[in-house]
């Protein structure tokens, strides 16, 4: 299932990019959409605190908010949330903040093309779940590097406490040769 909010201040825009989304013969396929909108930032916000949202998309111009701010701090409430700014304006200022404060994966100007906003969605969801793949990969390396860590300490102070402990060598029949 693919969780999508979107925020946008026109709730004609929300009812066609919902029925865009959940049109099964769209190309390409968005899969198991699961669709909430809102109109205020701060109720998305809300929203965010407490559930999982793989793909967030957002208007830049609102009232309450601008779309950078919003990203933003979706942004720090969820690091994995892929973000997606839309809007009617070029706005440099705002598409800068966007990229660099917000780190929006793509700029979707309005008026949109279906197929290039519905492949955008499935590209930033290869990529999200790529980065969470590579940082579960990392943090394994991570323990697996502490661990080995740990085991090279412990040899190094078996060393220095009994020289020669931990370079046995072993005869064909299992048994322990000693050097005279």
């Amino acid at each position: 299932m693919t969780n999508l909010l979107i925020l946008d201040d026109e709730p004609n825009v929300l009812s066609a990019l919902r029925r865009m989304f959940m049109n099964p013969a769209g190309i390409p396929a968005i899969p198991k959409p699961n669709i909430v909108t809102f109109t205020s930032p701060h109720d998305a916000l809300d929203h965010i605190r407490q559930n999982t949202v793989d793909v967030v998309i957002s208007d830049f111009r609102m009232p309450e908010m601008d779309g950078a701010t919003f990203l933003t701090m979706v942004r720090k409430l969820d690091p994995d949330a892929a973000r997606i700014m839309l809007s009617a304006h070029t706005d440099l200022d705002g598409i800068v903040r966007a990229i660099n404060d917000a780190g929006i994966f793509r700029f979707v100007p309005k008026p949109w093309s279906d197929t290039d906003l519905r492949a955008s969605i499935v590209q930033v969801l290869e990529f999200r779940h790529l980065a969470i793949e590579n940082r579960r990969l990392a943090n394994e390396v991570r323990q697996q590097s502490g661990i080995i860590s740990r085991q090279q300490l412990e040899l190094e102070r078996l060393e220095a406490e009994t020289p020669g402990i931990t370079s046995v060598r072993w005869s064909e029949d299992g048994g322990v040769l000693l050097e005279e």
